[in-house]
């Protein structure tokens, strides 16, 4: 019997491992996805993109500013820039009925501007394969119309796209100061 060197021993492995490995799947079979984070606003599902929201964090205290719209909640100290609240139900015309502690904020943050958006609940970071992406936004209600660009739908469940960008662009926002 004849013994095999070290190196003809590894090579027989390689042989082997070879001939039993499975292939990796080609690169037209993977799939891409899209993340977004999940959010409850008065009954409704939404989702919105991670490259519009800088942070979510609980309600922060705001300090009152006389003379605002009533959908601004305040102005509040976070990491020493100062936010407008703003709450998204408020905003929509429809109180929320769950407790501020409750609630979370979306950050949106441009070179000169904080802005947080109360949402009702945080339903976490949400991942969808790219092509469930349709630019039919699906059965929203109207007052959410002009902010949803598209929807995902996964598994018979609908997500609205919700854009903050828009959101922050309404005029609504640019004005906060009541008319007199």
């Amino acid at each position: 019997m004849s013994e095999l060197s070290p190196f003809e021993m590894l090579s027989s492995l390689a042989d082997k491992a070879r001939l039993s490995a499975i292939d990796l799947p080609s690169a037209q079979a993977t799939q891409t996805l899209s993340t977004g984070l999940g959010f409850n606003l008065l009954g409704q599902r939404f989702v919105t993109s991670m490259k519009e929201t800088c942070e979510l964090m609980r309600v922060p205290p705001a300090t009152r500013v006389p003379g605002v719209k009533s959908f601004v909640i305040g102005v509040g100290n976070v990491r020493s820039r100062l936010m407008v609240v703003v709450d998204l139900a408020l905003f929509f015309g429809q109180p929320s009925t769950l407790p501020r502690a409750q609630r979370r904020v979306l950050a949106v943050e441009d070179e000169e501007h904080l802005l947080g958006f109360i949402i009702d609940d945080s339903l976490g970071m949400q991942h969808f394969p790219s092509d469930a992406y349709s630019e039919d936004a699906g059965d929203v209600p109207e007052m959410f119309e002009k902010f949803v660009q598209g929807s995902y739908g996964v598994a018979g469940v609908h997500w609205p796209v919700m854009s903050l960008a828009a959101l922050s662009d309404d005029p609504r926002l640019g004005k906060l100061a009541v008319s007199h």
